[in-house]
């Protein structure tokens, strides 16, 4: 695995900290969701910029393929596919895989 990698995956599972945090101050799980999600997007985004060719097209056209969307997926689109707002902050707080 690369450094790039594995400092996405670090920074991913903090976002698990912070809903717990969130939790703790008693900010309801829509809240939650919608800041951890917005916080992985921004990470996502980030990272994708770094990423060299020609696995940064690899994994936007697997984004893109999945969710119809360069970014990933917009909490619309999670909410539609049936998502709970915990089943939002679990997923936003847990690093996908590569594309093969």
């Amino acid at each position: 695995m690369t450094d790039l990698r594995s400092a996405y995956e670090r920074k991913v599972l903090t976002l698990a900290d912070m809903a717990a945090d969130m939790r703790r101050r008693g900010v309801d799980a829509e809240t939650v969701a919608r800041a951890v999600h917005a916080e992985r997007l921004e990470i996502a985004k980030a990272f994708k910029d770094l990423t060299p060719e020609p696995l940064r097209s690899k994994i936007q056209a697997r984004t893109v393929a999945r969710y119809g969307n360069p970014a990933g997926p917009s909490i619309d689109f999670l909410r539609a596919a049936g998502k709970s707002w915990d089943e939002i902050i679990d997923s936003a707080s847990r690093p996908g895989s590569l594309p093969d």
